[in-house]
């Protein structure tokens, strides 16, 4: 049986799979936003890219170590060169994606150190688990505060619990509500009324 037509084919599909392939499943560019502890915009030459970190859920900005997390993210990645492993879309549109900055696997990084959950609902990896499990045994990040409650519990929260009082920051004169991480939770600060100040860029004051 004549098997070189198998081989050719075999070959062909290769390269293929080499020249076209890889484009399509990964993203090489520069990191110009970093939204949140688990969204970053990557620039692809001239194309933008929101990017959703894949299999983390970071806390949400107006929840307790929210603007944290984003700090530490961006203080991996912003204004670097990455890598994204691209595993779809979501439903916003989103790229969903693994993110690697030199041998940093930085969704996992994330998580190790304490700034994330592992996602269960999209992502029941045990390696992901042991890391958050170690994070939240040593304390590490958002495991150092008291009761921690996981974003996807805190989003549907956020939507049903009203603004009950206003606290001015008066080192910098930022009003932040109730349903802020900072709300009597700055250096200086006091309680206000709703105009007083200039408005949390998180929360909305």
């Amino acid at each position: 049986m004549n098997q070189r037509p198998l081989l050719i084919l075999v070959v062909l599909v290769c390269l293929v799979s080499v020249l076209f392939g890889h484009s399509a499943e990964e993203l090489r560019g520069k990191v110009v936003r970093v939204a949140d502890g688990d969204t970053i915009t990557v620039l692809v030459e001239r194309e933008q890219y929101k990017v959703r970190l894949d299999g983390i859920d970071a806390p949400e900005m107006g929840q307790a170590f929210g603007n944290r997390s984003k700090q530490a993210l961006s203080g991996q990645v912003a204004g670097k060169q990455v890598v994204v492993k691209v595993n779809g879309k979501d439903k916003y549109g989103r790229t969903i994606g693994v993110v690697i900055l030199d041998n940093t696997n930085v969704n996992e990084w994330m998580v190790a150190e304490g700034w994330a959950w592992q996602y269960t609902k999209y992502n029941r990896s045990e390696r992901l688990a042991r890391m958050e499990a170690r994070a939240r045994e040593l304390g590490l990040g958002l495991w150092a505060g008291a009761n921690p409650v996981a974003p996807w519990e805190y989003r549907p929260l956020k939507k049903k619990r009203p603004v009950s009082g206003y606290w001015l920051n008066t080192s910098s004169n930022t009003r932040h509500n109730s349903n802020c991480e900072w709300y009597e939770n700055t250096a200086r600060g006091r309680t206000c009324g709703k105009d007083e100040g200039k408005p949390c860029g998180s929360c909305g004051g």
